[in-house]
């Protein structure tokens, strides 16, 4: 039996948060908890440019003890943003999220953010390339 190709479109989560680079991060960090998000995509004239996850808000607001209503955006954010195309295979976006290292890939259609792609969706649809790229033999 053949392993059906799943693209990153049929297994992404459609619903992104996206906020501007100047946003404080006390904002974001509200928006995330209000949303149940791990994540937000910041934005830079409306196109994407960064990402920010709870644990960048962690390490780098948290454990430096600086004050999250000081601190914007763009200066905790991971950037140039890693991203893939709607109909990337799931196998070789599972291959660039082991390679960076990175948990989330937000999926694009042309330049229009359309969703974003986590290991743990990875994990439920296709759990055999995961443990390839995260745990070679």
């Amino acid at each position: 039996m053949a392993m059906e190709m799943l693209e990153v479109g049929d297994i992404m989560t459609p619903k992104v948060i996206t906020e501007d680079e100047d946003t404080p991060v006390t904002q974001i960090s509200r928006d995330m908890e209000l949303s149940g998000v791990g994540s937000v995509v910041i934005t830079r004239d409306g196109k994407p440019v960064g990402i920010i996850t709870d644990r960048d808000i962690a390490l780098k607001i948290t454990m430096k003890n600086r004050i999250p209503g000081e601190v914007k955006a763009k200066e905790i954010m991971s950037s140039p943003l890693i991203t893939v195309e709607i109909d990337t295979p799931v196998e070789k976006a599972c291959e660039i999220l082991a390679e960076k290292g990175i948990r989330r890939l937000p999926v694009l259609d042309g330049e229009k953010l359309v969703g974003i792609v986590s290991v743990r969706n990875i994990l439920t649809r296709n759990p055999a390339c995961v443990t390839k790229f995260y745990y070679p033999e």
